[in-house]
């Protein structure tokens, strides 16, 4: 039931490892239990419903290097479908989907796009229709994949113009917090320096696993040195999740209690409030928890973890009514939901934001061009887009981040967690800043971004994902973050 075919003439084109990251969805965008294979030229779907849906999956594209890209909705049949035409539809669909989109709002579509997009659908024709010869016409396809991601990328930039030109209309620079993760080491000057030319906000972790590293004994000095400088450099500051549902940045001695939800939300909550008695007041939005979605925290079901994530925030509002409380998602496509039988994280965010918790807003984690636990690279009006769909809950979002700057081994990196190919360096990270960041600033809704790890020369968490490297040095990435906010940012 629900078999569909695909050929891949050029399979050279799916990175390794692709297959086990594919997955396809319904209309609603949630990821099938499929069971997906590739042969030496044939890539077959195996999914519980006959229904039809969209593939994603990884793909090797010319000058862009590896991309998630999608099909359109593909219904089952017994011919098999050519992947990379199918692909190729599916990129140019998701450009005139956003374009309309756009242009309801009322957005200018530059006459250059328009014309390369009446090009790009003639090219798409010539690969259609070229089906009998599968190799012409995946090659066909290919260049429309590559022409269709360039459009993106003008019509991405010509999107960021056109909304930051929107907002600035007042005359007021924008005041959305812009900031990156303080780490677990202290600045010296030299990275205080590079720090405040770029941001004007900060990420205090509050790390679990550094502050309480044995029962009921606690070692603030850390976090105390760290708010004391946001004061001093009027940093804005949110705190690090204060817990992680995934069960990352806890202290050891609490997998005693592995698997008993009672207790275990005991020592949740009374560390969370020891946390807000001591910072309230000194902190501008509390992150009370992230990853709920993705969590498995020390064995509990999903059912508890959920239950835990609403006790933390009902903690903090017990002991500050007055500052922003946020839970935060991470995976937010549901890449590994055909793996699980968990609702988007989307879905499950609304559920919150309806329940009268007393939250503020929606954090959302990125951590893109990573596995596991991270999502796979995907183009600037995707991004947007996701960023539409969360901001219709009505909540400010704050969006963390992180991309790799570089590839191979990185001593200092505390996770198993790992880039998804050797593509990624110090310029492509740039590029990525320099493409993405302003589509984010461009949204209202987006109140907040933090890069979720400073520097690669302190131990961090993820390899390479730092806008400061091993040596020490600024990557290129921190001046694009400087300049964007030089340009638009109070």
């Amino acid at each position: 039931m629900g078999l569909i075919r695909f050929l891949v003439p050029r399979p050279d084109r799916i990175p390794p490892e692709a297959v086990s990251r594919a997955y396809m969805v319904g209309m609603d965008e949630v990821p099938w239990a499929s069971r997906i294979v590739a042969t030496e030229e044939v890539l077959i779907v195996d999914r519980p419903v006959g229904d039809s849906g969209c593939l994603h999956i990884p793909w090797r594209v010319e000058e862009f290097g590896e991309m998630m890209l999608s099909t359109a909705s593909l219904m089952e049949r017994d011919q098999a479908y050519l992947l990379e035409v199918e692909l190729a539809r599916g990129t140019l669909n998701r450009i005139r989907n956003q374009v309309a989109n756009w242009e309801l709002v009322g957005m200018t579509i530059p006459e250059p796009v328009q014309t390369r997009l009446s090009g790009v659908t003639e090219a798409l024709s010539r690969a259609v229709t070229s089906k009998v010869d599968v190799m012409l016409a995946s090659d066909l396809a290919a260049d429309v994949i590559v022409e269709c991601l360039a459009i993106m990328r003008s019509l991405s930039a010509s999107y960021a113009q056109q909304a930051l030109a929107l907002r600035h209309s007042s005359g007021s620079r924008l005041v959305t917090m812009l900031g990156a993760n303080l780490g677990t080491v202290p600045f010296d000057d030299h990275h205080a320096r590079s720090y405040l030319s770029a941001f004007n906000a900060a990420v205090v972790p509050m790390a679990w696993q550094y502050i309480e590293t044995s029962e009921s004994k606690y070692d603030w000095s850390l976090t105390d040195s760290q708010l004391d400088w946001c004061k001093t450099h009027a940093l804005k500051v949110s705190s690090g999740p204060l817990v992680q549902l995934d069960g990352t940045e806890i202290p050891d001695w609490l997998y005693l209690w592995e698997g008993d939800p009672e207790t275990l939300t005991t020592f949740v909550t009374q560390y969370v409030r020891s946390v807000v008695s001591r910072y309230r007041g000194r902190v501008h939005v509390w992150q009370a928890a992230s990853r709920i979605n993705s969590g498995n925290f020390l064995g509990l079901s999903h059912q508890d973890t959920v239950r835990m994530a609403i006790q933390i925030v009902e903690a903090i509002r017990d002991l500050d009514s007055r500052t922003p409380v946020i839970l935060s998602f991470d995976q937010l496509w549901g890449d590994s939901l055909s793996q699980k039988d968990y609702e988007l994280p989307v879905y499950l965010a609304d559920t919150l934001a309806r329940a009268n918790l007393g939250l503020s807003g929606i954090g959302l984690e990125i951590k893109l061009g990573y596995h596991p636990g991270g999502t796979c690279h995907r183009d600037a009006l995707e991004i947007s887009r996701q960023l539409d769909r969360w901001s219709s809950l009505g909540l400010p979002l704050l969006v963390s981040l992180v991309v790799p700057g570089g590839a191979g081994p990185d001593e200092k990196a505390q996770s198993q967690v790992s880039p998804l190919s050797d593509e990624w360096d110090s310029d492509r990270q740039n590029v990525w800043v320099q493409e993405h960041l302003p589509v984010m600033l461009g949204k209202q809704a987006v109140q907040g971004i933090m890069w979720n790890q400073f520097s690669d020369s302190h131990p961090h968490l993820l390899p390479h994902g730092g806008l400061i490297d091993g040596n020490s040095q600024p990557k290129a990435a921190l001046a694009s973050v400087s300049a964007i906010r030089k340009a638009h940012l109070s």
